[in-house]
């Protein structure tokens, strides 16, 4: 629950990756707190047995029914612009 997406880059971003099913990422600036952020989204694909039975089994998981290569969520990282 705490991983949520919660500014509307995070949002589209999770979006965009989960509907290419992890095969293209997502950029976007932003600007939080009067300052502007490049941020890329990049997709958390099941790699392993391991993955899916973590994130199936895990009690905040929005799902249970997760498999191999499927997008399970996504890695948001920010980079400040300017100075």
């Amino acid at each position: 629950k705490q991983n949520t997406p919660k500014t509307d880059a995070e949002k589209a971003g999770l979006q965009f990756v989960a509907d290419s099913l992890g095969k293209t990422n997502y950029y976007a600036e932003e600007v939080l707190g009067g300052k502007k952020y490049f941020t890329a989204v990049y997709a958390d694909v099941a790699v392993s047995k391991a993955c899916v039975t973590c994130h199936n089994e895990h009690k905040d998981s929005p799902r249970t029914d997760f498999k191999l290569d499927d997008v399970m969520g996504g890695v948001v990282i920010r980079i400040p612009l300017g100075l």
